[in-house]
Order: structure tokens, then sequence, then C-alpha cells
């Protein structure tokens, strides 16, 4: 069985959502991270994955580490319903999977720690709105493209959609004013409305 290490208030969100999505079973292992002794860092989970971070799977042997290739590893090979049917759409679904994770995630992980997680005493005010400004230009695109079309995938919700939601929900959660952006907030909305959005919350609630 698919074995997926990492705490659902991480990354690991991205691959369990991924999953419930697509009926793929799985057996999750939470691992600790940003604490004294993380298990991240011990040996045994460092010959997993070299980064020491997660999520890291191990797919009956086939160890694969960060979230957006193991989205799609495992969308493929499992044959998820959001998978597109054509090479034109693989295409699409590439081109939205790699924007989002080049040009919106950075930015947004840095506005996100230092608004958000960091104690507010590590928190750089300044770092947040200088990261802030690259980011709502990026979140602009997003929202234009919405505005002419319905879906990042074209005529259904499909593999582009998702490796859009999976990484921007963490706007949700850090309750980003995303007012700027209307098209884009309604669809960011009703994307983690969907049944398997809202089993993985549910786990993270937890």
């Amino acid at each position: 069985m698919l074995k997926i290490y990492g705490q659902t208030r991480s990354r690991a969100f991205r691959v369990l959502w991924l999953c419930k999505e697509s009926n793929i079973p799985f057996e999750q292992k939470p691992i600790s991270i940003h604490v004294p002794d993380a298990q991240c860092k011990e040996e045994w989970y460092v010959k997993l994955n070299p980064n020491a971070r997660i999520p890291t799977i191990d797919d009956d042997g086939f160890v694969m580490w960060e979230s957006g290739a193991i989205n799609l590893y495992l969308a493929k090979k499992y044959k998820s319903p959001l998978w597109p049917d054509t090479p034109q759409g693989e295409g699409n679904m590439l081109q939205w999977a790699f924007y989002v994770a080049n040009d919106i995630e950075p930015p947004m992980i840095t506005v996100f720690q230092n608004r958000f997680v960091f104690p507010p005493e590590r928190r750089d005010a300044a770092l947040a709105e200088q990261a802030d400004k690259v980011l709502r230009p990026k979140l602009k695109v997003l929202d234009n493209h919405l505005t002419a079309h319905k879906h990042f995938g074209g005529s259904r919700w499909d593999m582009a959609d998702f490796m859009v939601a999976s990484v921007i929900s963490s706007l949700m959660q850090m309750k980003y004013d995303l007012s700027a952006f209307p098209k884009l907030e309604s669809w960011l909305k009703a994307s983690l409305a969907r049944p398997g959005a809202q089993e993985t919350l549910k786990l993270r609630a937890a």
C-alpha cells in the first residue's frame, strides 16, 4: 500500500487531498518537523528524503519526494479521474503546475510565514510586505484567467485546477484578503468545498 510520510498540516496535505480525490488507498505516517529532534532529521528518514523535508511517499518500494511531482505521478499511475484526456490537456496542466510552484508559492510562503506561522518575535513585516507586492500580480494572472474561463482545466475541474488549488489553499488558511481577486476567491472556495478537500481538511483539524 502507498505510504505517505508527513503531517497533514504541511505540504503533505496536497498529496492526501489528491488521494482522496482519486480514491487512492494510502497509509499516512506523520513525521515531526520544526521541533527539537524532529523525525524528519533522523537517519532512517533522510535515507528516504535527503532534503529532510516532507512529504515523501513509498509506493510499494518506489520512494519519491517533492509534493508536485508526487501528485502528478500518483494521478497518472492510479488513473485519477482528474487526469486530462488529451496531450493538450496535459500541457495545460503542466503549465499551471509550474506556474504556481515557481511564481506563486515562493512569495506566498514568505507572506504566510511572516504573518501567520512564525511567532511574533520572528516575523519580519517588511519582508512580508515585499513578498506580497510580488505575489499580488501573480494572483491577478489567475483571477484574469478565471474571468474568461470557468476552470484552469478547460471544460471541467481537472488536474490543472487541483495543482493550483492544492498550493494556494494556504491563502485561505492564513485568511489572506482575496477581495481584489473575486473570481479566484470564488473558485478557490468552491475547490475547497469538494468532498475530497473537505475530508482532508478534517484530517488537518483532527
